[in-house]
């Protein structure tokens, strides 16, 4: 399976959408908007590949060109949302603002994302256990781009600093983010218990 452009038996890349020549491109794109679309009102277990293909214009068979699983194409669907969240691109936090309450935003906002968008949470935490090889590299691409969001509202800090505070909240938010989609946890906890991870690490001792 090659990881650009299409192989040998002319079968489009399952890796870099950005090798393919536009029109394939072009298709691949309604297909993965065609999915975001049906997954905003329905769960990922409920969505068919045919519903896709139907939404998108496209033949059924065409939808497994560019993607191998129903797994695959949606670790693509929630790698988008992620890279079109506005907070990445500049918008709601004040660089001006003091850490502390830099990274307390970035992580309030993430809650009320998923709480805009429920099925998504559902979708990351279900391809969070997948086993494909595909599926695994792709949420390991939404892993790394979210951490670095976090990130980039610290760049004031030295790095080691910011590395680890930021695999802290994180790793806080990721777990109170699990429990919130089980249902086993009140959202106004989450934002509780994330507001008291803050103000421990940023509150000096003594």
């Amino acid at each position: 399976m090659g990881t650009g452009g299409p192989d040998r038996g002319g079968r489009p890349s399952l890796h870099d959408p950005s090798l393919l020549p536009k029109g394939q491109r072009e298709r691949r794109q309604r297909i993965v908007d065609a999915a975001a679309e049906l997954l905003v009102a329905d769960d990922f277990e409920r969505i068919q590949i045919r519903d896709v293909a139907e939404r998108s214009g496209v033949a059924l068979g065409t939808v497994y060109r560019y993607f191998s699983s129903k797994e695959h194409l949606y670790a693509a669907v929630l790698g988008e949302w992620s890279a079109t969240d506005p907070i990445k691109h500049g918008g709601l936090v004040d660089p001006t603002w003091l850490p502390a309450e830099r990274i307390r935003t970035r992580l309030h906002h993430s809650v009320h994302r998923f709480e805009e968008y429920p099925t998504y949470l559902r979708l990351q935490n279900l391809l969070r256990q997948s086993a494909d090889p595909i599926v695994c590299a792709l949420f390991a691409e939404f892993s790394t781009q979210v951490i670095e969001s976090y990130r980039e509202t610290l760049t004031d800090l030295p790095d080691e600093d910011a590395a680890d505070i930021v695999a802290v909240v994180t790793a806080v938010l990721a777990h109170e983010l699990i429990l919130f989609g089980l249902g086993r946890q009140d959202v106004a906890e989450v934002h509780r218990l994330l507001d008291r991870t803050v103000d421990m690490i940023f509150t000096p001792a003594g």
